[in-house]
């Protein structure tokens, strides 16, 4: 859903999915607000799945205020989604005026390390020093379990990915190939022409990931390292409030530049902890390098504590004129 300004196509709020950063990471590489909310906070009902237990619905704004005014409208309980849970929904948008921290902001020392580009360390850098004026509390907390997450994520995704696709018709949702005579062309040719190169190389890993012999071998010990991955955040909740971490190692990179596989997935390092978890996260701009490219400040909260989440961005986000940039067209 986008909801376009009148006498032109550029919108003001969109929704979107975000499996392991896919709000997040186009957040930060575009300058706007990506917000990943709790798992089971707003109903998948109408999506055409990917990996179940990862995908979240979520929302792309201009400001982090207008992502509390959309969410709002969005969170809730939806019988027709299994995954959707009873919650009370608070009015997120007073929730920013109302929580004014300080508050104690967990940086994990693992997320800043090789791999990081110096100018996007930097942008976040000055970020911490600005909550740290703000009168925040910061400190170095440990995710342990960090090196395990892509490894982790590749496998529980593409396995879910090879078994909810094998179900994917074309019928109710997203791609129908008007080519279609009969029910068997409705399955070959929907599916042909709807899954992209991209796709198709994850089903086929997550049929391998699931095929006799190697289940327990991957999936199932995948699933348990999840478990470790979620129990590292919950730790470090018993010490602060956030985690503070950029949104992506690097800056936007040239399309086809990684080509690669393996290079692409490594984009996704500080964002797919946050699904593996089920937690609420939230990209906000935040400076940009001197080649004029966007970084995105990443912010992962509690889980159900949108509100304090959003607080503490809009704290940023209100204080800085990030999202006035515009490029030259």
């Amino acid at each position: 859903m986008a909801v376009r300004r009148r006498g032109g196509s550029e919108s003001i709020a969109a929704l979107g999915l975000d499996t392991g950063g896919s709000i997040r990471q186009p957040a930060a590489f575009c300058n706007v607000v990506g917000l990943k909310p709790t798992y089971g906070l707003v109903s998948r009902y109408g999506l055409a799945a990917f990996a179940s237990s990862l995908d979240q619905i979520g929302t792309f704004t201009r400001t982090v205020e207008d992502a509390a005014v959309l969410l709002e409208g969005i969170a809730g309980y939806d019988h027709r989604d299994s995954t959707s849970f009873k919650t009370d929904v608070p009015d997120y948008r007073a929730a920013l005026a109302q929580s004014k921290g300080p508050w104690k902001l967990g940086v994990p020392q693992e997320y800043f390390g090789t791999g990081l580009d110096p100018e996007v360390g930097a942008a976040i850098e000055q970020a911490i020093e600005f909550y740290r004026e703000l009168g925040c509390e910061i400190k170095v907390v440990s995710l342990p379990h960090t090196e395990y997450c892509l490894s982790t994520y590749y496998i529980i995704a593409t396995a879910e990915a090879s078994s909810n696709l094998a179900r994917y018709d074309g019928v109710r949702y997203t791609h129908r190939s008007p080519d279609a005579k009969d029910i068997d062309s409705v399955y070959f040719k929907s599916r042909e022409e709807g899954f992209g190169p991209e796709v198709k190389r994850r089903i086929i890993l997550g049929t391998y990931v699931l095929s006799s012999g190697y289940y327990d071998a991957y999936y199932l010990r995948a699933q348990r390292v999840r478990t470790l991955i979620r129990q590292d955040f919950l730790n470090a909740y018993h010490e602060v409030d956030a985690i503070l971490t950029p949104t992506t190692p690097t800056p936007a990179f040239i399309i086809g530049e990684k080509a690669d596989p393996l290079a692409m997935y490594l984009s996704d390092i500080y964002t797919i902890g946050v699904n593996l978890a089920g937690l609420p996260g939230i990209s906000v701009p935040a400076g940009f390098t001197t080649a004029g490219l966007p970084v995105g400040l990443q912010l992962i909260g509690q889980p159900f504590q949108e509100s304090d989440l959003l607080a503490i961005a809009h704290a940023y986000d209100s204080a800085h004129d990030w999202n006035e940039r515009r490029p030259e067209l």
